[in-house]
This record gives structure tokens, sequence and C-alpha cells, in this order.
């Protein structure tokens, strides 16, 4: 899927628009490396010329213009008056990627997807990083995955003033606690794709089933990652009293730490994104900060119906309150997402800089 992602932008980095009679894709980049993603239909086969980078993949938010000097469009004003020909690159915010179960950052699926960021934003640095890889991803305790990836981060100097957190299942969880616990450097927007925000309420799909019946026979304290954020929903006093890290990491007991809710006001934006087909994290409604209720294996409490909502113990209620909490879903399975939603709904997202610090935010539909 993510290899799709990077073939579609390098092979269509030095295209133009040509022939158009509908709107179609493409990426064009002009001699002073502006580039774009999307055309206006033509009534003509000129050569296209971008007119700044986008604010968003959507064709309200875009101009594209043709090379005929003769057809002094609203688009060649607007190109003349804000692009000038020593424009200097944009300083924007640094994207890292964390991987989830069974995968890593050197993995071409993950290079590919950091790729398609730097390639949609020329100048962007984007990187997955390589912290519990393979079998790791299973075997190692899901806070020192968390350690590490603080590690990653903190060691490449390029990030020290802050990036784009994106994290895919496991790792969603991964870079949610980094920001909640860490924080430095700072997270600026976090994208959880597909992130056990809420913990799992039985084995996730696909796991191979020896490691399966590992946690099943110690819930909470088997050396397996998930296990350090299972929820049985039928046991509440059993998951207060014995979670390793999800009860303390979300603010479940009745001690609460404030410095978790402190650095999770701090994002500009909190992005969560639901698999409504999912069958690997279960209730998929855990990547949308739900739940099971207590007491049920059938009950959902959305994301605005639990405890840790209306408690504020996260600050997720505030966040949403200052309208900084995006909830976005696709019709599919865990992780497989279609090209058009990463374009359209993800990738402006990772249109931020250090000077606007603010990523551009898609029209509600």
């Amino acid at each position: 899927m993510s290899a799709a992602f990077l073939a579609l932008f390098l092979a269509s980095a030095t295209s133009s628009c040509k022939n158009i009679s509908t709107r179609e894709s493409c990426v064009i980049t002009d001699e002073n490396g502006i580039t774009c993603a999307w055309c206006f239909p033509r009534n003509h086969s000129s050569p296209a010329f971008c007119l700044d980078r986008p604010t968003a993949f959507r064709s309200t938010e875009l101009w594209c213009d043709t090379a005929d000097e003769e057809i002094p469009t609203r688009a060649q004003i607007i190109y003349r008056s804000t692009v000038p020909s020593n424009a200097p690159a944009a300083n924007y915010v640094p994207v890292v990627f964390m991987h989830g179960l069974g995968d890593s950052g050197s993995n071409p699926g993950m290079q590919s997807i950091a790729k398609s960021v730097s390639s949609a934003y020329p100048g962007l640095y984007s990187i997955a990083v390589d912290v519990a890889d393979g079998m790791k991803s299973y075997t190692t305790d899901i806070g020192k995955q968390v350690d590490e990836f603080a590690a990653a981060v903190r060691a490449d100097p390029k990030l020290a003033n802050g990036f784009t957190a994106v994290g895919l299942s496991q790792g969603g969880l991964i870079v949610r606690v980094y920001a909640q616990i860490y924080n430095d450097p700072p997270v600026h927007t976090l994208v959880s794709m597909c992130g056990p925000q809420e913990g799992v309420g039985d084995c996730p799909g696909g796991t191979p089933e020896f490691l399966c019946n590992l946690v099943r026979e110690d819930l909470y304290g088997a050396p397996i990652s998930f296990a350090g954020y299972w929820k049985n929903s039928l046991d509440q006093a059993t998951y207060l009293s014995k979670s390793k890290w999800l009860a303390t990491w979300n603010n479940d007991h009745d001690s609460k730490n404030q410095t978790y809710r402190e650095n999770m006001l701090s994002l500009k934006r909190y992005v969560l994104v639901q698999a409504l087909n999912d069958t690997v994290v279960k209730p998929h409604v855990s990547e949308d900060h739900g739940f099971f209720a207590w007491g049920s294996v059938t009950e959902i409490n959305n994301f605005n119906q639990t405890e840790e909502y209306s408690g504020d113990w996260l600050g997720l209620k505030t966040l949403s309150q200052l309208g900084r909490v995006d909830h976005l879903s696709y019709i599919g399975e865990h992780l497989r997402w279609s090209q058009e939603f990463w374009t359209d709904s993800i990738l402006p997202y990772f249109n931020s800089t250090f000077d606007a610090f603010e990523p551009a935010m898609l029209t509600k539909q």
C-alpha cells in the first residue's frame, strides 16, 4: 500500500498536466522548486506551472497555471505576487514515523510512507525510526519501547526543535505516551493511525498464536508488549491493580499525573484515525479513545462518553473544546487505508512550518 504512494510521487515528480479535460492528479515542480499536486481542468494542453505549495490536497485549495502568457488568469496574478524567484525553502516541522507490531523502521513500506511526505513537501525532513524492530516489537516491554523511541529522537539533531509524530498501530500508542512523559523535543502535531489508545480487549489479530496464549495465561504480566496495554473490561479492579502501563498512562488511578495532562495540552493538533472494519485492534473504537463499557464486551463508550474524557484526566476534553482533536476514519481493515485517504486526509497535516506552526486543516465535509 505505502509502496504505491511512493511510486505515485516518484513517477509524477517531473510531470506536467497535459490535455486536461477533467481534474487529474499530478505533481509539478517549477524552476523555483515550487510544488503542487492538483491541476484545475483547462481547455488547452499547455504545460502547467505551480503557484504555491498546497495547503491541502484539494482542488479548492490549489491553483495551477499554464505557460501561455496570453491567458492572464487570476492564477498567474497570484503566482507573480506571492512566489518570488528567490523564495526561501519552507521551514517545515520534521515528521517522525513509529511502526507497529511486527514491522521495522527500515522496512520498504515504512521507508516509502516516510518518503511520501518529503515528496509532497520538498525540503521536509521525514524519517521512520528503527525502534524495537521485527519480533522485538512483540517481545520488548512496551514501556521500554517508549524509552527507546525517546532516545532515538533525542539523538537526532534535526529534531531538536520538535517534530510531528506519526504512529502506526502500536506505534500510535508509543508516540502518544512519549508526548505525555518526555515531550522533549516536543511533539507539535500527533497523528495516531489505528493506535490502541485505550488498550486492547483481545489478542491483536494476526499475532502468532503462541504469543496470544502467553498473554492469556497472564493477562497483565506476560513478557509481551501488548500485555502492557491489555484491558479486560469485565474486571475493572484487576485492571487497575495489575495493569503495568496502560492504567498509569491513561491516568486511570485515583492519583493523577498532571504532567501527562499538561504535555497533552501542549499539542497543536491530535489526530485520531480509526479503521471501521478493524479486526486487529479490538475494539477498534480504542483507536478513537473509546472502549467497552466496564462490565460489558458489547456496549461501547465512545470518545466523549468515558470517565477519562469527562474527568479530563489527559486533557482530551479541553483539547476537544479547543478544536484541537480531529477524529478521522475510513472503511477498511487495520492500516489498510486508500491512497486517496492518505493524500487527501493525512498529508495536509504535514504542511506545517515552525514559522506558521499550524498544520493545514481540511475542509470538513
